[in-house]
């Protein structure tokens, strides 16, 4: 078995979702990053980028950020680079580099040179790491009394000591205010005067909070799935719970018009009442592959 797996703790990035405002921010001037051919695939360039550990506190170390890029494809209409993060957090933005393919549209990637990183903490940027065996131990994610709350925070803090001792100096600095540190010194090493950023989800976070510290470095940002960092942890999860019951609503009143719909002419709410109590007593099985 293997004794370790790499992990996003979003405990820690979701502790630095505090807004700051852009004074004192100041990037110190980055080396310029080697671009090489990626081995995954000659068509995009791989580099990295040395950060510091702690950017209050260089004094401690750095960590390489893991990058990848596609050039624009039109050398009279290239505009700069538009960095990207997929979200998760934990997604990978140089495997998302590798593996887009049509993600972007044609006249964006003949404009820009499309980059990704992978974040502090993720993919190749000095990965989280943790215990295996420490992570199946977990407790089951619905608390229902004060005795599971308490099993629960206490299994949190094994799994941070546990976490914190795999990882390095590096786990109690991977918050998202850290990101978007890390961010402006990759603008300014790809030569870029001010950013051009896409987020998707948790990316959406990091654009946020690059803006309001660097708020005269952003050029455009496209923020898709946005989260609003402005909310605590029990507000963020009301507001999910009440859009995904009116995305459900929603998917349940367009079944009703619609004959396409694999539930037309049943009741979809009993249906989904009816699989959820399959769920609960161990009724719904995965499928075996065909052949």
């Amino acid at each position: 078995m293997r004794r370790s797996v790499l992990l996003a703790i979003a405990p820690a990035v979701i502790a630095a979702l505090l807004p700051l405002s852009a004074s004192g921010a100041v990037t110190p001037p980055a080396p310029p990053i080697i671009w090489t051919p990626c081995a995954q695939d000659a068509g995009a360039e791989c580099g990295t980028l040395k950060v510091p550990i702690d950017w209050d506190d260089p004094g401690e170390g750095s960590i390489d950020l893991a990058l990848a890029r596609r050039k624009a494809t039109g050398r009279t209409t290239r505009i700069g680079s538009l960095v990207i993060n997929p979200g998760g957090p934990g997604i990978s933005g140089v495997d998302f580099i590798l593996s887009a393919g049509g993600y972007f549209s044609g006249e964006l990637t003949s404009r820009f040179d499309i980059v990704g990183f992978d974040p502090r903490g993720v993919g190749r940027s000095n990965p989280v790491v943790c215990s295996s065996a420490l992570l199946a131990e977990g407790p089951h994610p619905l608390i229902r009394s004060q005795a599971e709350l308490e099993a629960r925070l206490a299994y949190n803090r094994r799994l941070r000591e546990d976490c914190r001792a795999r990882t390095g100096p590096l786990f109690d600095h991977v918050s998202s205010l850290s990101v978007a540190r890390d961010l402006d010194a990759l603008r300014a090493a790809l030569g870029e005067e001010k950013l051009t950023y896409y987020g998707g989800s948790y990316g959406t976070l990091i654009g946020q909070l690059y803006a309001e510290r660097f708020p005269h470095r952003v050029r455009a940002l496209a923020l898709d799935g946005n989260f609003d960092h402005s909310l605590g942890t029990a507000a963020y999860l009301d507001t999910a719970a009440l859009h995904a019951e009116g995305s459900f609503d929603e998917f349940a009143a367009w079944c009703t018009r619609t004959a396409t719909c694999a539930l037309h002419g049943k009741d979809v709410r009993a249906f989904w009442a009816d699989l959820r109590a399959r769920a609960d007593r161990g009724e719904l099985h995965r499928p075996r592959p065909a052949g």
